[in-house]
């Protein structure tokens, strides 16, 4: 993938405060940046909190708190950073991601200053965004910003879809040695009334926000409003975007982006993906056929009870018998599987194939689930992650990738390219150097290894046959990450 020379961006922060982030020129002029820039000033952010209740673009001469900050622009001309006053013009606020916020990602919690708040706190300003101006004192009516932000994005009418290519640029933790740092990902899902919100798989870190995400053809497409949350006192990376055609719609509501599937991934082996709740406990899983017959299969740490209830596609809903459960859930295999009744059975576009064959180091993957937000899986919203990746090791009985895998997604299912389902999600790395998760190092069941178990019981209907689907003990210790005999020759 190609990409050209990315001039047109910068950080910013303002004098008295503690912040920088990232930020786009529109025009030489005129500058777009995440409001979070503002979170450590607690009467401005209340003032801007109050202003967007009332109006979603807010003309800031009018708020003098704003108007006496001293913002300065850092940006690269003839291979030099240089910097620059500016001058704030318009907060621009979107209601619809700050519904998205406080209802779909209810629960995710942010640190600032060292304090843990919850996100939900902060909604105005992660679904603001402030215009400011780099040419001293001149004020651009708001029309002429709306033909910036339709000329930087083509006003494409094709909708970006899932698995497609973006590119982010940014400046990681606001640090200028970072400066214009450029990562490739692609987008995991679309969601939020009026699809506002994306979400990619693209490894962010804080000081991004405000910095912009492009297609494969370098044409705008959003801007990013944070990365680095908590969920239930552990770290998870959630690179959450703001569409850019949320903020051109702000004012003339055109059109509806739609969630559509990328072409290259097969709908069925999509479908065939679930949300498992069972009494509060939750997680993903998969519907596969094995000769005739129809499974469930995710994690044993996900069943709580028995009493299991899955979520599909299309509003349906199965309540599958439970077959097998690990009865050491932290022991290798993390494994249940469930049988779909003979009634429940009858969609066959619900179940996908299984992949026989030991997968390749750098072979192309994706993984499929609900990471973090379960509210994505219930009614009327249905929108599973997809999240790209590869196989980064295999050995007997463990399948590492380099997918983004958080909270949630144990137990989904890992496809490849032909939509067969190769592995098993079961976590991601916890450190216990810095007690942090990585959501890029993670391990899963491959289906090669629990294949001939489940083959056996398939034919035979011999429940004792499912015993094998607990590893012997040179497994389980690596599931463990017991480190491995080291011949010493000093």
């Amino acid at each position: 993938m190609k990409i050209s020379t990315v001039p047109n961006h910068g950080t910013i922060f303002y004098t008295t405060g503690g912040h920088k982030a990232s930020a786009v020129f529109l025009s030489d002029g005129i500058v777009i940046t995440s409001a979070l820039l503002l979170t450590d000033n607690v009467s401005v952010a209340k003032r801007i909190t109050d202003a967007v209740k009332k109006t979603p673009i807010v003309e800031l001469c009018k708020i003098d708190q704003v108007n006496r900050l001293d913002f300065r622009i850092v940006r690269k001309h003839q291979n030099q950073l240089e910097e620059r006053t500016a001058r704030a013009l318009y907060i621009v606020h979107s209601p619809r991601v700050k519904a998205c916020l406080e209802q779909v990602l209810s629960g995710l919690q942010i640190v600032l200053n060292g304090d843990t708040k919850m996100l939900h706190e902060f909604g105005s300003l992660y679904s603001s965004f402030i215009v400011l101006s780099a040419n001293g004192s001149e004020v651009s009516p708001w029309h002429s910003i709306q033909s910036l932000l339709n000329c930087a994005s083509h006003a494409s009418d094709e909708p970006l879809k899932l698995l497609d290519k973006v590119v982010t640029v940014s400046t990681p933790f606001g640090n200028e040695s970072f400066f214009n740092t450029v990562h490739i990902g692609h987008v995991c899902n679309v969601f939020g009334d009026n699809d506002c919100m994306l979400l990619l798989d693209v490894p962010l870190s804080m000081g991004c926000e405000g910095g912009a995400v492009y297609d494969s053809k370098m044409k705008l497409r959003g801007f990013l409003i944070g990365s680095t949350f908590m969920y239930r006192n552990d770290n998870v990376t959630l690179s959450l975007v703001v569409n850019v055609d949320e903020l051109l719609n702000i004012s003339h509501n055109e059109r509806n982006l739609c969630n559509r599937l990328p072409s290259s991934f097969p709908e069925q082996a999509f479908r065939s993906v679930c949300m498992i709740d069972s009494q509060g406990c939750w997680g993903t899983g998969c519907a596969f056929e094995l000769k005739g017959n129809h499974y469930i299969i995710s994690c044993a740490h996900v069943l709580a009870t028995d009493n299991i209830t899955c979520f599909f596609n299309d509003r349906q809903v199965m309540h599958p018998k439970v077959l097998f459960k690990n009865p050491t859930f932290d022991s290798a295999y993390d494994i249940a599987l469930m049988e779909a009744s003979y009634e429940e059975a009858q969609s066959v576009n619900w179940f996908c194939r299984l992949a026989n064959y030991i997968p390749r180091v750098g072979q192309r993957l994706y993984a499929v689930g609900f990471p973090v937000l379960k509210s994505l899986a219930m009614k009327p919203t249905f929108r599973p992650s997809i999240v790209p990746g590869r196989v980064t090791k295999y050995t007997d009985g463990i399948l590492f990738t380099d997918c983004s895998i958080q909270n949630g997604q144990s137990g989904g299912p890992v496809f490849d390219e032909n939509g067969l389902l190769i592995a098993i999600v079961v976590s991601n790395f916890k450190s216990s150097l810095d007690n942090r998760m990585y959501p890029f190092h993670n391990m899963c069941v491959p289906i090669c290894a629990i294949y001939p178990a489940l083959e056996q019981y398939t034919e035979t209907r011999d429940k004792s046959s499912l015993d094998a689907l607990q590893a012997d003990w040179s497994i389980r210790s690596k599931w463990k990450l017991k480190p491995p005999p080291i011949l010493n020759k000093l």
